[in-house]
């Protein structure tokens, strides 16, 4: 108990807020539905979540919104907490993953679960090919990273296949990427290098992309041209700079989720037992 408390009391002082590097400006915004197979408990299901790609003339920023707000919400909310005005600190080992889904919400103030959603975001400069990787490790996600990619080009190989994928008419990519295959179709008459994730180097904006094996899947659900600019932001921070590779092995051991809630001077934490398992897309 002493040994949490501390850990709560040297984070107020370490973790400053975070300030911003703007990079670029957003004209377009694109929302996609991204689909994961992952494991639990032997069985095989999709997770599914809604990301956001900001694209300027050079650089795009891909992110889940929600999942950055509710941790900016709660990283506040724990800054403010006073550290002398805690009455009681609960820790609650080995609980279910499902297990903050069924506490009920009434009296809770802030509540945050480290697994649910996607806390990584991705730099492109569509340029020069570099990409930072920024995401959270550790069990409450106060440890940085900094992911440096370098891609100057996709070994794209256009196919003559067409479709019509969210009302505009596309072609059909294909490429082997770092281990697996994928099938992309894109569009013409978005003339918008750029993509979800780290896919890029197409003449059209990618709405569709897809591995061969079924494991992830990224689907353009909504295009939005923003009226006024949206500043793109890069997060300055102390982070740990590290390449790809490493970055990828780092965020693999992350925790199956913490759920942490303030309610006034009442802490709870709740390390989930297990948690789904899910593959990485780069697999060499």
């Amino acid at each position: 108990m002493k040994l949490l408390l501390t850990i709560f009391v040297f984070a107020f002082f370490v973790f400053p807020a975070i300030a911003q590097e703007n990079t670029d400006q957003a004209t377009v915004r694109c929302y996609y539905l991204f689909s994961q197979k992952k494991n639990k408990s032997d069985q095989e299901y999709f997770f599914r979540d809604t990301l956001t790609l900001d694209i300027g003339s050079q650089m795009s920023r891909y992110y889940d919104e929600r999942k950055l707000q509710r941790d900016s919400t709660f990283r506040s909310a724990f800054f403010k907490l006073d550290p002398n005005r805690i009455t009681s600190l609960t820790v609650i080992r080995n609980v279910d993953s499902d297990w903050s889904d069924r506490l009920g919400s009434a009296g809770d103030i802030h509540r945050n679960n480290t697994y649910d959603g996607i806390s990584e975001q991705i730099f492109k400069n569509r340029n020069t090919g570099n990409i930072i990787m920024i995401n959270t490790a550790g069990d409450i996600g106060f440890d940085w990273y900094k992911g440096i990619d370098e891609l100057s080009t996709f070994n794209w190989v256009i196919e003559p296949d067409t479709a019509e994928i969210f009302n505009y008419s596309c072609q059909k990519a294909s490429l082997r990427f770092r281990g697996r295959n994928y099938e992309a179709w894109f569009a013409p008459q978005i003339p918008i290098n750029d993509g979800p994730w780290k896919f890029f180097g197409l003449p059209g904006l990618i709405l569709k992309i897809k591995d061969t094996d079924n494991q992830f899947d990224f689907e353009c659900i909504g295009i939005e041209y923003l009226n006024t600019p949206y500043p793109i932001t890069i997060p300055e921070n102390k982070y740990f700079e590290c390449n790809w590779k490493d970055y990828n092995k780092v965020i693999s051991r992350k925790g199956s989720g913490q759920f942490i809630s303030i309610n006034g001077g009442t802490v709870l934490l709740a390390n989930t037992s297990s948690g789904p398992t899910f593959q990485l897309m780069e697999l060499e």
